[in-house]
This record gives C-alpha cells, structure tokens and sequence, in this order.
C-alpha cells in the first residue's frame, strides 16, 4: 500500500472514529489543488502545513496531507477565530494566484479555496464527503511525480452562507489548452447517401449496407460527442469523474438516413459499432481530462485488436494510460468473450482502465461483474415505466450488489430526467450521466 493511499485510509477511519465525538469539533479542507499548478508545489504545501502548526499545537489538531496536494485539519475546542488567521497567512503567501485574488473570504463561510464543516451539526455531511474523496483519489491512482498536476481531484464545498455545501469542478482558469492535433489526423465530413426511397423502418442487411457504405473512408470524428459522468452526494452541486466520448448511434442515423430506424437487430447493429469505433480509434481523439478524474471513449473488443488501435494508442504520447477508460458495451462483450479476454489483458497491461456500459438493471444482477476486471460499471436505464423492471426485491438486489462491487465503481446512464438521479440515489449509486447530469455536446 502506498504512503498516499495510506494517509486517506488514515483519515477515513479518523473520521469513523469521530461519530461519537463531535463536540466542539470542527474540520477544514484547504483545496491548494484548486489553485495554479506551481502553487501545488512541495514547498508551498509545506509553508500551509506550517501556519497550520500554531493551531495543532494549542488545540491538539489532527492534519492529513492528501495525494493532491490538499490538506484537511480537524480540531476540537478551536473557534473559527483561532483558525482563521493561519488561513489568512497561508492566503497573503499565495495572494499571486487568480484565485485568491478573486475571493472575498468571509471567517468559518466555504469558498473555492477553503471549506468548513462544524462535526457538530454536519458529521454525517463531512463522514460522506471525507470518503468520496477517498473514494476518488484512490481511483484516480495519482503516481508520486504527477502530484499538483490533477487540480481536478477535489471535492468542495462551495460556500454563500454557513453550512452550505457541494461538489464542483476546479476553476477553469487552471485547465492547460490543447493547442493542436496529431498532423496526420483528418477531419473529413461525413458523407449521407442519396435519401430518395429511405424511409422509417428496422435495421435490415439491406440498410445495414448503405449504412457501412456511406460511413467506409469517413472520418466519424465529427460525430464524436462527449458528457461528464459526474458525481452528486444528496443535495451538493455535482462534480465531474469521468468526461466520457462516444458515438451515439441515434446520431448516426440521423445523420445518414432521412427516416427512422425503427428497430434494431443486435448483431447488424454491432457489425456497425465495430466499423464506426474503428474510425473514431483511427481519427485519435485527444484524450486529455483537465476538468475530471479521466476521460473514457467507448469502443467495441473487435475495434481495440484492429491497427487502428495503434494509432490511437500512439497519440497518447506520455499520457498516463491509468486516467483512460476504454468502454465496451455488455453485449459486446457477451457476443465476442474471447475478443473480450484478448483485447481486456492488453488493455490492463499497458494500464489503461476498463468500463462496462449498457447493463439493464435486471442484467447487472445476472452478471458476474467481477471477472471482468472493469473498473466502472454502468447501469443503463430502461426506456419506460420503472414499475416494469423495479420492485422491493429487485431494489434491495441491486442496493447489496453496488454495496459489494464499490459505490464508486457504479454509474447510473441515462439520467434524463432529476427523477432518474433520485431513483440513482435510492438505489445507493452516486455517479451518473446523461442529460439532467450534463448536456451531451460536440467533441
């Protein structure tokens, strides 16, 4: 176990350790991963430990230095008066970043940079948001040399009025600009076929090829959309985990066809899934996650053992492969388990995370998630009345079954409505995607 991943297990179980010791006790986090990366450097982590020391020496305080940077104090029978001051030394040694300038701080009130918590009133809150941030940093499997390079590993609590809390991204003013793509990528257009006599109906052989016909030399990597999967804990502002890129196949054919496809054939549907995430590997989409944990893109087994995976993989450059998500969709993976086995062992290999994506609730509990050695799961809701699919033993199935494969590992898709989240929260999830979490939009 690494020295990081012991100081959160160190400050998780404090925290546990508390429940029956509130009284007068109170916890600060100091979010340096919030400000410009030279400001995340050692010395300055160290100047903030250091004006923090008056304070742990009076009142006995306990501090955890975490993995990115941050530091979180708790301490007991200290007034925000007594705290306060070391916050304001350690604000005037850093008064050069955006910002801090930007702050108007307001004594024992959250802000961007510093967030308060009373044990008293808020336990449960600080119990919660103390192990999402384990629970998010561990994921994010920092090494040792990309410590103050990940602004985005941090939970806050944005503040207005005491007591308030949320989760939300880092300041944008932080995150580095790609400012060019690999020469040798392409951005072609993708050519529809002629409309005339396409009208609505499934998706046959026939369709199929004038489809794969319309889609053979395009680059689809105009058709590439992204959207956050983001994390929301009760009623705190959601943060964003995972920026995941994919193609839908809706806009596909909205794209090729002039009518409808009414309905899809599983297998003929996949034929073209391999085909467009062949193209979208080939096209090198950029891969950098400046405002999240990581960054996915969903493609199928048949695709990754292609060449156009070693294209793909060349781009990356120096890119940590531990902050990529390679998503497979169940029935792909289901319908070709040796492709699945050969392209997951060369994945996990070079580093690279895995994702399972379009589990029908009733197929999560019929699955043997484990062997599959994927690091997040997704839940797809179904279209429909939940009434179809939910009831008391369905919902106390999948709530024990999230218990044992990780809260942090589950991602509700498909949230299009505030109700899909609470559903999502009912049944334990906390992560989510999908259009009331995050509007899908153009790569």
């Amino acid at each position: 176990m690494s020295k990081d991943l012991t100081s959160l297990d160190r400050m998780v179980d404090y925290v546990k350790q508390l429940r029956r010791h509130t009284e007068g006790r109170r916890a600060v986090h100091i979010r340096l991963s919030a400000l410009e990366r030279h400001f995340r450097e050692e010395h300055y982590r160290l100047f903030a430990a250091a004006a923090l020391r008056g304070v742990i020496t009076r009142f006995g305080a306990t501090m955890f230095a975490l993995p990115n940077a941050d530091l979180v104090l708790i301490t007991k029978d200290a007034h925000v008066d007594d705290i306060d001051p070391a916050l304001n030394a350690i604000r005037r040694k850093m008064k050069d970043s955006s910002l801090i300038a930007s702050l108007d701080p307001v004594q024992g009130v959250s802000d961007e940079f510093v967030v308060w918590f009373d044990l008293e009133a808020d336990y449960e809150e600080f119990k919660n948001y103390s192990e999402q941030l384990s629970d998010l940093l561990r994921l994010g499997e920092m090494a040792p040399e990309q410590v103050g390079e990940n602004s985005e590993l941090t939970l806050k609590k944005v503040g207005g009025k005491k007591g308030s809390k949320g989760l939300i991204k880092p300041p944008e003013s932080d995150m580095p600009v790609t400012t060019h793509r690999p020469a040798h990528v392409r951005m072609m257009p993708v050519t529809p076929p002629p409309k005339e006599g396409i009208v609505d109906r499934d998706l046959d052989p026939e369709l199929l090829l004038t489809l794969t016909k319309a889609l053979q030399g395009a680059d689809v990597a105009g058709l590439l959309r992204k959207q956050f999967v983001k994390a929301i804990l009760g009623a705190s502002p959601p943060m964003a985990v995972v920026e995941h890129k994919f193609v839908p196949r809706k806009l596909v054919y909205e794209t090729l066809l002039e009518g409808k496809v009414l309905g899809e054939n599983r297998w003929l549907s996949g034929y073209m899934d391999d085909l467009v995430a062949r193209q979208v590997l080939a096209s090198t989409p950029s891969m950098t996650n400046e405002a999240s944990l990581a960054s996915s893109l969903k493609v199928t087994c048949s695709a990754v053992l292609s060449p156009a995976f070693d294209a793909f993989e060349k781009s990356l450059g120096k890119q940590p492969r531990s902050k990529v998500v390679i998503e497979f969709s169940a029935v792909d993976i289901i319908a070709n388990p040796v492709a699945y086995q050969q392209a997951s062992a060369m994945l996990l290999k070079a580093g690279y995370r895995l994702s399972i994506g379009d589990l029908h609730p009733l197929a999560f509990l019929a699955i043997d998630i484990e062997p599959m050695q994927a690091a997040f799961v997704k839940i797809a809701l179904p279209p429909g009345n939940k009434i179809d699919w939910l009831n008391n033993k369905t919902e106390t199935a999948i709530q024990n079954k999230i218990d044992r494969i990780g809260k942090a590992r589950v991602i509700l898709d498909g949230c299009a409505e505030p109700s899909d989240i609470d559903l999502g929260h009912l049944l334990g999830i906390t992560l989510f995607q999908g259009q009331a979490v995050d509007p899908m939009i153009s790569v």
